[in-house]
């Protein structure tokens, strides 16, 4: 009998990763087996090599990630950092396995969302502000009408006490009709001045 044949596997950690703009993932991969090399490839929305990894060896860097890329390990046990990840580093990314075949890893999907702005409220400031504003309006009108009101109280009851006194010399308030219709009469005195 022969010596048993080793096969490859690779495995790859973590399965999805959201990071913002400028941020730095890590993606790990494993594997066990005769290895020649190790690829990390993004395989969606485009196919690209990332990195070629090989023991003893300067690694490969494709120009879109060079300056952003850093290695820690051996290429069995290999963690590839990304560094200021840009919105268009947004996809799968899966470790290749260099030996007798290809060996691919499951992948990491790997989505960069950009940064919000400074000034930009969190979703809780934002519903307390949309609760609030109402509220404070509605507070606003509610005291602005019970302040008529007690302003409309008050001239009531000073009308009702001029008009109610029973002081001889208080002063008596008369309309006079100015309509049209009596507009060819003359005048007749007052009597009661």
């Amino acid at each position: 009998m022969g010596d048993p044949v080793l096969l490859a596997e690779v495995w790859q950690s973590p399965t999805y990763m959201i990071a913002l703009e400028g941020d730095s993932v890590n993606i790990t991969c494993s594997s066990r087996g005769p290895l020649l090399g190790l690829y990390l490839k993004q395989r969606w929305p485009n196919c690209n090599n990332v990195i070629y990894y090989e023991n003893g060896k300067e690694p490969t860097v494709d120009q879109r990630f060079q300056g952003r890329i850093t290695f820690s390990g051996l290429q069995y046990n290999l963690t590839i950092s990304m560094h200021h990840l840009q919105l268009a580093d947004t996809g799968d990314y899966a470790c290749q396995a260099i030996t007798n075949d290809e060996v691919w890893g499951p992948g990491t999907l790997v989505v960069v969302t950009e940064k919000l702005p400074q000034t930009v409220n969190t979703c809780q400031e934002t519903q307390l502000i949309h609760f609030a504003l109402p509220t404070a309006l509605a507070m606003g009108f509610f005291l602005v009408g019970l302040g008529l009101g007690a302003v409309c109280v008050l001239r009531r009851t000073q009308i009702q006490k001029l008009c109610c006194a029973k002081e001889k010399n208080s002063v008596c308030v008369v309309y006079e009709d100015m309509s049209h219709n009596r507009c060819n009469t003359m005048s007749i005195p007052n009597h009661y001045q």
